[in-house]
């Protein structure tokens, strides 16, 4: 039947009438703003979320943190309880659909958002510990092992906290003169282990292997050490003098010893793959992967696979660190997303049973295949101030440099510093100050 023209107006009407009641119909959706964030904390802080919503009549809401479901509100606070990182999801749902929105959340560790300074102590009157500078504060925290270790110490009085490193969470504090190998957590300082006596009651250096393996050097060689005690195993074959600084890199382990210079050993199982006679500083590891050390008047690059050695001759002897006592570890750095080395001028004396390394003012910088990089010194240190421990650091979060030093020579002041420099520049951004016979040794970074 043919449809007039009225009826075609009015059938056209009640479809148009159909169709808008149809759209009017449609549920929006909930419309969370996915913006979303990042966000550190210290432990024991807070930082609430409140997301846009659009739509919020109806919906249903659900918070997960790291996949548990922890809130069901449209706002939620999360509250920093332990170290981590924390995935957290806000989810909107109603009839029509689900949106969501992520936060992510990193929680610093106690000691986490800094770094530590080994303090040797003042030999007879106070045992070292470890002083810890906070980039939150901008202050220096002391005897942070202490403070989170009530009755617990490094030894006697008499003995020297030299060392520390951390590997796989934990840190290593390696004591002189008849003190303990210390194991705490890196991030709470709280003490897991120790080794009361050590080889010849003379610990040097700590170096991890892997998860179960590591080495100590120490006064008559370096020594096998089993993690999981922790505890000392065998003597490594073939090194039978002092042995001092060691890293790992690849399939080797490079060690720095008295009598043989520089030894390098397989990882696999500690063989001696080869000796270079004239390192006496090391150890440092540029971006392209390469193996620094210094000795007589040259610094020294190591290819970390075909152990291809380059020297290239610096301005002023190097020292040697290997006097009874007076280990410590050597005053050479590098950054590892960079390829330059920073190496300090040292002064050397006689000492008990060698000769013991002290003071100095300059530091200098090594670009790769730029030779003009010895001509002059890249940073002098203010006047009246002198290096004390292993004087220079790479500080990778911040691309300074960290200098320690003392206003005498041979470290008989009480009025300590640490410098801190732009490593790109050499310009002196700031000076932590404070006073006390605390001997500061060795910066320790994260």
């Amino acid at each position: 039947m043919r449809l007039s023209g009225s009826m075609l107006f009015i059938a056209a009407v009640l479809t148009m009438a159909m169709s808008c009641k149809k759209n009017d119909d449609v549920i929006p959706g909930p419309g969370v703003d996915k913006t979303g964030g990042t966000d550190t904390l210290r432990i024991g802080a807070a930082v609430s979320y409140h997301p846009k919503i659009a739509n919020p009549a109806g919906a249903t809401f659900t918070w997960k943190v790291n996949g548990a479901v922890v809130g069901n509100e449209s706002a939620y606070t999360f509250t920093a309880s332990a170290r981590g990182d924390y995935h957290i999801v806000f989810t909107a749902g109603n009839a029509a659909t689900v949106d969501s929105v992520i936060y992510q959340v990193k929680v610093w560790g106690k000691y986490e958002n800094g770094f530590f300074v080994v303090q040797e102590g003042q030999y007879g009157a106070t045992g070292g510990d470890l002083f810890y500078y906070s980039y939150d504060s901008n202050k220096i925290a002391y005897d942070v092992f202490k403070t989170e270790n009530p009755g617990k110490d490094f030894g006697p009085p008499t003995s020297t906290l030299q060392f520390a490193t951390i590997y796989n969470g934990k840190i290593y504090m390696s004591v002189k003169v008849g003190g303990p190998l210390v194991v705490a957590d890196a991030y709470s300082m709280k003490e897991t282990g120790r080794i009361d006596h050590l080889p010849q009651d003379e610990g040097h250096a700590f170096t991890g292997i892997d998860n179960t393996r590591g080495l100590l050097s120490a006064v008559d060689g370096v020594y096998r050490v089993n993690l999981a005690g922790p505890a000392i195993g065998a003597k490594i074959d073939g090194i039978n003098s002092a042995a001092g600084d060691m890293m790992v890199a690849g399939e080797y382990v490079f060690v720095l010893t008295e009598g043989d210079g520089i030894v390098v050993l397989k990882t696999s199982d500690y063989s001696i793959v080869k000796k270079y006679p004239k390192g006496t500083m090391g150890f440092a590891r540029t971006k392209d992967g390469a193996v620094w050390a210094a000795g007589d008047s040259a610094l020294v690059r190591i290819d970390p696979v075909s152990l291809a050695v380059t020297e290239t001759k610096v301005p002023f002897k190097v020292t040697n660190p290997w006097a009874l006592w007076a280990w410590r570890s050597g005053s050479i750095t590098a950054s590892a997303s960079g390829n330059d080395v920073y190496i300090a001028e040292r002064k050397d004396g006689p000492g008990i049973g060698g000769t013991i390394e002290y003071s100095g003012t300059k530091i200098y910088k090594y670009t790769p295949g730029n030779a003009a990089s010895f001509a002059a010194p890249f940073i002098t240190i203010p006047g009246d101030q002198y290096f004390y421990g292993s004087a220079v650091r790479f500080n990778e979060r911040t691309k300074e440099l960290v200098v320690l030093t003392l206003t005498d020579e041979w470290g008989s002041s009480n009025d300590n510093r640490w410098l801190f420099y732009d490593a790109a520049t050499g310009a002196l951004k700031q000076t932590v100050r404070y006073p006390g016979y605390y001997f500061s040794a060795l910066p320790v970074f994260y």
